[in-house]
C-alpha cells in the first residue's frame, strides 16, 4: 500500500481519461516509438522517471531508453539489500549505455533507525520491509513526477499477466507506463543477442528474478522464474505495482 495522499476521484477520472486516449494513439507502435513518445514528444507525459532495478532483465528496457534519450531520469531504489553483483551491474550498465541521468533513491536513515534499527524486518514482517525500503521510498521520489515507466512484462509471472501498456497508478495518482509489456522471454533473449547486452551475473548462477538478497534465492529447473521471491510465503510481489488482483501481503502466513 501506497503511504502518500491518495488523489482525489476527480484526478483519477482525468488521469483514465489520457489513459484510454494514449492506449488507443499507441496500440500499433512498436517499443521503441512508445518511448519516443513517453520521454521526447508526448504533451501528456510531463517529466516521466524510469524506474529500474537492474535485475535480470532491465537492461533492455535501459539499453532502448540510451538509444533514444540517454539524458532521461531512471531511478534505481537503494533498499540496502541488494546484492553486490546487482549494485556493479547497475554501475556497468550507467558506464556502458551512457546515462546520464540515474538517480539513485534511498531509504530515510531516521525512517530505518526507528522501524528496522536491527535490519531484521525482513525476517518476522517482510510486507512491512518492502514498504519501509522499497514502496515509501519511490512514493517519496514520484512526488516531483507526472508519470513513471515500469520494465514489467505479462510473460513474466501468472501475477502480471493482466499488465497494460498504460496504466493509471491509482495510489498515487500518476500515469503508467509499461512499454515491454507484449514481450514474451524469447523476445528478450533474442533482443540481448541482437545487441550484445552485459548479463546480470545472478543470472547464470540460477537467477532469473533478482531482488534483495535476503528475500531471493536461487530457482531450479521447472521452476517458476519468481519461485525464488520471498520462497517460502504467499507473497508474490514487493508492493510497488499496486495491483489488487494478486497477492502482495504475506504477514497472515505462519
Amino acid at each position: 500500500m501506497s503511504s502518500i495522499k491518495p488523489p482525489s476521484q476527480v484526478e483519477l477520472t482525468r488521469l483514465k481519461s489520457i489513459a484510454e486516449r494514449l492506449s488507443m494513439a499507441w496500440s500499433n507502435l512498436s517499443v521503441s516509438e512508445m518511448l519516443q513518445e513517453i520521454v521526447v514528444d508526448n504533451r501528456f507525459v510531463r517529466n516521466p522517471a524510469v524506474v529500474s532495478s537492474f535485475g535480470a532483465d532491465s537492461a533492455v528496457l535501459l539499453h532502448m531508453i540510451s538509444q533514444i534519450q540517454p539524458e532521461a531520469q531512471v531511478v534505481f531504489l537503494d533498499t540496502g539489500f541488494h546484492f553486490k553483483e546487482t549494485i556493479r551491474y547497475r554501475n556497468h550498465l550507467i558506464s556502458t549505455f551512457g546515462l546520464k541521468n540515474v538517480r539513485t533513491a534511498s531509504v530515510d536513515p531516521l525512517a530505518i533507525k526507528r522501524r528496522d534499527p536491527t535490519r531484521r524486518l525482513h525476517l518476522s514482517q517482510p510486507d512491512q520491509c518492502c514498504q519501509l525500503r522499497k514502496v515509501s521510498v519511490l512514493d517519496r521520489h514520484l512526488r516531483m513526477n507526472d508519470a513513471w515507466v515500469s520494465g514489467q512484462r505479462r510473460a513474466q509471472s501468472a501475477t502480471r499477466s493482466a499488465v497494460a501498456l498504460v496504466e493509471v497508478d491509482e495510489a498515487r495518482g500518476k500515469l503508467k507506463f509499461n512499454p515491454l509489456a507484449n514481450f514474451g522471454d524469447s523476445e528478450i533473449a533474442a533482443y540481448k543477442i541482437t545487441h550484445r547486452l552485459p548479463e546480470h551475473p545472478l543470472v547464470t548462477k540460477g537467477y532469473p528474478s533478482i531482488g534483495c538478497e535476503p528475500c531471493t534465492t536461487a530457482v531450479q529447473v521447472g521452476e517458476d522464474p519468481r519461485s525464488g521471491r520471498w520462497r517460502g510465503k504467499e507473497k508474490l510481489e514487493c508492493g510497488l505495482h499496486n495491483r489488487s488482483n494478486i497477492i502482495a501481503s504475506s504477514e497472515h502466513v505462519a
